[in-house]
């Protein structure tokens, strides 16, 4: 393991400097930071990011469907058009959905430190960092990145634990209000077995599978 850290720098935006592990996790984590959509497509591997992307797309059809926009509007910035979605390959749409999951507090910013990475062989390598300030919702304090050699760039392979981790923080607050909002509409009081059958219906991480 590399001893001497080395400190996020968010100004990195081209995928061109990725010749290193410890780069491709840089401009991967300054690709969410700045919801860069077009850098994020570069620098993860798309395999795995496609993984995540298929989901999301199987599910799009559910995103526009009558009566359910206003609760996927609760959990997305923003809801691409049906048209949008068509066009979309499986790796864009996790970046559209990816890009800044949770908000950056101005007076609170999170500062990733590399300690260092630990290579299996010439194409694999796991990058160990460090999250000062809130981590973000699939990281720990201290968390991995695994980075692979791909054409000769080095690529972070997404985990599914990072969608996995996002639809579940964020889906059940959303469930819930969702829930009290219909009951309200139909004076009758909200049921907690709806709750549970209409997350059936929810989009579903590679790894629920």
């Amino acid at each position: 393991m590399k001893i001497a850290p080395l400190v996020l720098c968010l100004s990195m935006s081209t995928v061109a400097a990725a010749q290193s592990p410890e780069a491709a996790a840089n401009a991967y984590f300054a690709a969410l930071a700045k919801s860069d959509k077009n850098v994020l497509v570069d620098i993860v591997h798309e395999p795995s990011a496609t993984r995540i992307g298929k989901s999301i797309l199987a599910a799009s059809p559910m995103l526009h469907r009558s009566g359910d926009s206003d609760f996927f509007e609760m959990i997305f910035e923003r809801v691409p058009s049906s048209a949008e979605i068509e066009t979309m390959s499986p790796v864009q749409a996790f970046a559209e959905y990816m890009c800044e999951p949770t908000e950056t507090e101005e007076d609170n910013p999170v500062v990733r430190t590399i300690l260092g990475s630990v290579a299996e062989g010439d194409s694999l390598a796991h990058v160990v960092y460090r999250v000062n300030g809130m981590p973000n919702l699939s990281e720990k304090s201290r968390d991995v990145l695994t980075c692979v050699k791909h054409s000769g760039e080095w690529r972070v392979v997404v985990s599914p634990r990072v969608w996995d981790a996002y639809m579940n923080f964020m889906l059940q607050p959303a469930m819930a209000r969702l829930s009290e909002k219909k009951a309200a509409h139909s004076d009758a009081p909200a049921s907690a077995s709806r709750g549970e059958l209409e997350m059936e219906d929810l989009p579903r991480g590679p790894g629920d599978r």
